[in-house]
C-alpha cells in the first residue's frame, strides 16, 4: 500500500503555478473584464485526477478539496497546527494514545452533523484495502492498520486476486464520546499530530460513503464553498460560498476553476483579463517581471523536483549509475536557460522552508562534474548501445525534460526518446512500476516535517513506492525518528536518513521552485497572502476590489 503523494503535475508547476501549488494561477494583466464586481474569483488549474478526500494523491484535486472540505486542522503562517473542526491541539502522555476534541456545530452540506463517529467511519473507509484510496498509508501507524490491508497475491494476477483484509475497522480508532476522539498508535510517534492537516484526514458523509462514485462528481462537502453543479471534466469547477459553514466564512462570494489541459496555459487568459491570478511561463517570466513590478510576487516555496529513476529497472539499479547521471546535469545552467534564474539550486531532499532542513545533504551526487559522470557510468554495466527512455506527463514539462536529456546526452554520450503521457496515465504507469527510465518528478509537502519529503517517498519498501526503492538503514533511522521523544530529535534522525538516502540516490534532486504570482486588479493586494511553508494562498483571506 502506497502513501498518499502530493505529486505535482509539470502543467501546474512549470507553467500554471500562481494560486499556489495545487492551484494553477491565470490572473488579469490590467487590461479586460476581470471579474469583480460580479464576487467571483477565476482561477486555473489542471485536470484533477479525483475530488474524494481519501483517494487524492495530487496537487490539483487537493486543490479542490481544500475549497470544499474542512478538516481537523489547517496549518498557520509558521506551519503550526491551526483548528479547524477540533477544540484546541491534539494531547497524549505517551507519543502513542491521543486525544482530539472536536467543536460542536459543524455539519456537512447535506445537514448530517460531523461527530466523532464521523471521523471513524471516514477513516475507516479510507484504510480498507479494497477501497484502494491513495490515502490510506497516511494513516500506517495508527493501530489495526495492517489488518486492513488486502493479503498477498499467491498466483500475481492483481489487487482481485488478493486476499481480503482481516478486520474492516481501525482498532486504533474510537469515538470515546460525541466530540472526543481517540487515536492509539501501534508505536509511539511524536509526529502524528502534524500530519492532521492534511487532505486525507478530512471528513465524509455518510451520503458520500454509500456512494463515492456519485460525490466524487458532485462532492458533498463541510468546506467554506460548496461545489456548484458538478465537475465539468476538462473544463471547469465552479463554487459558491456556503452560508452554513461554521467555520471563517471567506468573503470571495464564488469561484470559478477553468481547467487548463494538453499545452494549453493560463498566461493567455490572464492577459485577456479573463481569471484573476496568475503566474508566468518560463517563456514569459522576464517580460511580466518588467510589466507588472511589485504586482508581481516572488517567494520561496517548499515545492522540490528532480529526476526519478526507476530503480526497479536492471539499467538503474545500480546507484552509480543514478549518481553519473545525477553528477550529468548543469543545475544552475538549467534554472538560468529555462527559468531565467529564478529559481533555486536543490542540493538536498528537502528545502529550507520546510522544518528539519539541512543543507546540502546530496553532496558530492548534486555537483556539476561531466568528466567524473562520464567514467562513472562508464565503469558500469550501463547499455550505453541502447536509447535512455524519459517519461514526462504531456505539456509544457516535454519541454523542460527535453533539455535536460540534452544535457545528458552532451555530458554522459548517451542518446534519449522522449515519452509522454496524459497527467492520469503517468500517474498509474509510475505508480504501477511501468515508466522503463527517468522521469520528472515534483512534490509538495503534505505537511511540514522534513520526513514527509522522505518517508512517503522512499519508504514502505520497494512496492510502496514510486521508486522501486528500499534501503534498510534509511528505513531505520526513519524508524528512530518516529519513536523520538520530542519533534526535535525525530527531526534530527530525519535528517540523519536523508544523507543514508542520498548516496542511494533514487531521485535526483535538481530545483527548488520560487513563485512568480501575479495578482490581478480586481484583487486587493493588501489581502493577498501566502503560506510561506506549504505554499498555498490563503483563500479566505483574499478579498475582490
Amino acid at each position: 500500500m502506497r502513501n498518499n503523494r502530493r505529486v505535482i503535475t509539470a502543467i501546474s508547476a512549470l507553467a500554471l503555478t500562481g494560486v499556489g501549488l495545487a492551484a494553477c494561477g491565470g490572473g488579469d494583466g490590467g487590461s479586460g473584464s476581470g471579474s469583480g464586481s460580479d464576487g467571483t474569483l477565476r482561477l486555473g488549474l489542471g485536470e484533477p485526477q479525483n475530488l474524494i478526500p481519501a483517494n487524492i494523491q495530487e496537487t490539483e484535486g487537493g486543490e479542490i478539496a481544500d475549497r470544499l472540505y474542512a478538516g481537523l486542522y489547517t496549518y498557520d503562517m509558521e506551519g503550526n497546527l491551526a483548528p479547524v473542526l477540533a477544540d484546541g491541539v491534539p494531547t497524549t502522555e505517551d507519543n502513542k494514545v491521543w486525544t482530539i476534541k472536536l467543536q460542536e456545530g459543524f455539519t456537512f452540506q447535506n445537514g448530517e452533523e460531523i461527530t466523532a463517529e464521523t471521523f471513524v467511519k471516514s477513516w475507516n473507509y479510507t484504510v480498507y484495502g479494497e477501497n484502494a484510496n491513495y490515502g490510506a498509508g497516511f494513516f500506517k501507524q495508527i493501530d489495526g492498520w495492517a489488518e486492513m490491508q488486502l493479503g498477498e497475491d499467491p498466483d500475481g494476477d492483481g489487487p482481485e486476486e488478493a486476499a481480503k483484509p482481516e478486520a474492516t475497522e481501525l482498532s486504533g480508532v474510537k469515538a470515546v464520546d460525541p466530540l472526543t476522539l481517540e487515536v492509539t498508535l501501534a508505536e509511539p510517534w511524536v509526529g502524528f499530530p502534524v500530519t492532521l492537516g492534511y487532505t486525507a484526514f478530512m471528513p465524509m458523509a455518510d451520503e458520500c460513503l454509500a456512494d463515492i462514485d456519485a460525490c466524487n462528481e458532485t462532492p458533498i462537502g463541510n468546506g467554506p464553498y460548496k461545489i456548484d453543479g458538478k465537475w465539468n471534466h476538462n473544463s471547469s469547477i465552479h463554487m459558491e460560498k456556503w452560508a452554513d459553514y461554521k467555520g471563517t466564512q471567506p468573503s470571495i462570494e464564488r469561484i470559478e476553476y477553468k481547467i487548463y489541459t494538453g499545452d494549453a496555459t493560463a498566461w493567455p487568459d490572464f492577459e485577456a483579463g479573463k481569471i484573476d491570478i496568475a503566474a508566468p511561463g518560463a517563456e514569459e517570466y522576464e517580460v511580466a517581471k518588467a510589466e507588472y513590478g511589485d504586482a508581481m510576487r516572488e517567494e520561496e516555496t517548499g515545492q522540490t523536483w528532480g529526476l526519478g529513476f526507476p530503480v526497479y529497472d536492471e539499467k538503474f539499479s545500480d546507484p552509480n549509475v543514478r549518481k553519473a547521471f545525477s553528477m550529468a546535469i548543469d543545475r544552475q545552467g538549467y534554472i538560468d536557460g529555462l527559468f531565467q534564474g529564478r529559481y533555486t539550486v536543490a542540493n538536498s531532499y528537502t528545502p529550507a522552508v520546510i522544518p528539519g532542513y539541512l543543507e546540502g545533504t546530496c553532496g558530492e551526487a548534486c555537483t556539476f562534474d561531466p568528466e567524473a559522470a562520464k567514467q562513472l557510468l562508464a565503469d558500469t554495466d550501463f547499455p550505453m548501445d541502447q536509447p535512455v527512455e524519459l517519461w514526462v506527463n504531456s505539456g509544457p514539462g516535454e519541454d523542460y525534460l527535453k533539455v535536460l536529456g540534452d544535457q545528458l546526452a552532451a555530458n554522459l554520450g548517451i542518446t534519449y526518446e522522449l515519452k509522454t503521457l496524459e497527467w492520469p496515465d503517468f500517474l498509474g504507469k509510475k505508480d504501477g512500476h511501468e515508466l522503463t527510465g527517468p522521469f520528472l518528478t515534483g512534490w509538495s509537502p503534505d505537511y511540514p516535517l522534513n520526513q514527509n519529503y522522505l518517508e512517503p517517498l522512499y519508504g514502505n519498501g520497494p512496492d510502496g513506492n514510486d521508486f522501486g526503492f528500499h534501503g534498510e538503514e534509511f528505513e531505520q533511522l526513519l524508524a528512530e525518528g518516529n519513536r523520538a521523544e520530542t519533534l526535535s530529535d525525530a527531526m534530527t534522525k530525519y535528517q540523519e536518513a536523508e544523507k543514508v538516502l542520498a548516496a542511494d540516490l533514487p531521485v535526483a534532486p535538481i530545483w527548488v521552485t520560487r513563485t512568480a504570482t501575479v495578482i490581478g486588479e480586481n484583487v486587493d493586494p493588501d489581502s493577498f497572502q501566502r503560506n510561506p511553508i506549504l505554499g498555498t494562498i490563503d483563500i479566505n483571506s483574499l478579498k475582490l476590489l
